[in-house]
């Protein structure tokens, strides 16, 4: 039993410990990683019995390497809460600036205008991208290999990856703002880019996008909202996606037991079945597995900027991880887009027991760091058409530029265009504020 508490509240950690220097309704952040931390980790770590999987010292490898990375994570969360500067970070991240945006209707209303452009742009690059490859993954004929571009899709997608992927992530990142704008002033142009938007996403096979651009838009919504009421309505919402979302399967099976996923049903009951659809933990013991099996040849940090280099070079974190699970340098033919590994396995696989405390601390650090300056910010937001817009751009800045230095040990060439986006907000939004 202490086992299974030490896998759940470490990994939970490791997404949501930020709540530990900022318990707070603003903190969106992580409220929407509750849901997936209850069912990818929680529920999996106290229902699932791993020895009947895996041998007992991996298990145990594993679990060291969870405590002792994540004890070095939060010494250094709090250390980089603490912090009074990084000027470097300061730099990049553009903090100075953000805090100008707070009483600059001018500046928010630019935000805005030019949100909608390049989301429009976004949604047509996709459009575009699909005449193109000559094929729509929901309507392919193997529509699961078309998802991830494998096997006979992999060519005509290379053709076109950099505008699909660039035109896919422009739609992602602004989705939130298009949901959040209904809330601030319903009209049917937004209505109508939401749903040009979803589209767009939908027969690209990831339903994951939608759901969590809408999320965060609500999210931001009511975190300004001075009654609680609605946050807490918001929370139970955010339990139920997640729970429904990983037990569909099985619920289709009870509303339809004479359907073919009504024949497991009797197998298995509702907690087994959230945590079959979500096997994150099983996916990590299987890779520590894998790669002690392999002789555990450790990276050197090569994997930290492989994902710099596009397609399948070798050391790219998603690549590395299916070619270790796998044992094959070919994943083609691998139906997979990598594992979600914590940052104490990084460690581990890049530099053995060291890189379990080294990468976890600056990790740990600078998230305290970030947080603690986006938070100043946050809690001087009020709730208008200011407040809402300037979150938006907050939380856009933390979970993709902040996230290069939060998650710096998995670098990845797709946080380019969310850069281009954030230093053109901030060029035009600068000229406005002049």
């Amino acid at each position: 039993m202490l086992t299974k508490f030490l896998i759940g509240i470490t990994l939970t950690i490791f997404s949501i410990g930020t709540y530990f220097i900022w318990f707070d309704k603003r903190n969106i952040f992580n409220h929407i990683s509750i849901g997936f931390c209850f069912v990818a980790y929680v529920i999996p770590a106290f229902v699932i019995n791993y020895t009947e999987y895996f041998k007992p010292d991996v298990i145990s490898l594993y679990v060291w390497i969870s405590i002792i990375g994540c004890l070095f994570y939060m010494v250094g969360m709090f250390l980089g809460y603490k912090w009074k500067a990084l000027i470097f970070v300061d730099t990049i991240l553009q903090f100075r600036f953000l805090n100008l945006l707070s009483n600059n209707s001018k500046a928010i209303e630019k935000i805005g205008r030019l949100s909608s452009l390049i989301y429009i742009v976004g949604v047509v690059g996709v459009i575009v991208s699909f005449m193109l490859m000559g094929f729509v993954p929901l309507f392919a004929s193997d529509p699961y290999m078309a998802r991830f571009f494998k096997g006979q899709y992999q060519q005509p997608y290379e053709r076109v990856a950099f505008l699909y992927r660039t035109s896919r992530q422009l739609v992602e990142l602004l989705m939130p703002l298009k949901v959040l704008e209904l809330f601030i002033k319903f009209n049917f142009k937004s209505i109508f880019l939401i749903l040009m938007g979803i589209v767009a996403i939908a027969v690209s096979l990831n339903r994951g996008p939608i759901l969590y651009g809408t999320l965060i838009g609500v999210s931001i919504f009511v975190a300004l909202k001075k009654r609680n009421a609605p946050f807490w309505i918001f929370i139970l919402v955010i339990f139920s996606s997640y729970i429904i979302g990983s037990s569909m399967f099985y619920i289709i099976g009870l509303l339809f037991p004479d359907s073919i996923f009504g024949l497991g049903v009797g197998q298995y009951n509702i907690f087994e079945a959230i945590a079959s659809g979500a096997p994150d933990i099983k996916d990590q013991i299987n890779f520590l597995s894998a790669f002690l099996y392999s002789g555990s040849h450790y990276t050197y940090g090569l994997t930290i900027f492989g994902g710099l280099i596009p397609f399948n070079f070798p050391w790219n974190p998603a690549v590395y991880t299916l070619t270790i699970l796998n044992d094959t340098n070919d994943i083609s033919e691998i139906v997979s887009g990598g594992l979600r590994l914590p940052v104490s396995i990084w460690g581990y696989v890049s530099f053995g027991w060291i890189g379990v405390a080294i990468l976890p601390f600056f990790s740990g650090f600078l998230t305290g760091y970030i947080v603690k300056k986006v938070k100043k910010i946050i809690n001087g937001l009020s709730e208008n058409t200011n407040g809402y817009i300037l979150f938006f751009f907050l939380y856009f800045m933390y979970t993709n530029i902040g996230a290069v230095f939060m998650s710096f040990f998995t670098l990845s060439i797709y946080s380019l265009p969310a850069f281009a986006i954030y230093y053109l907000y901030v060029k035009k939004v600068k000229l406005a504020l002049n």
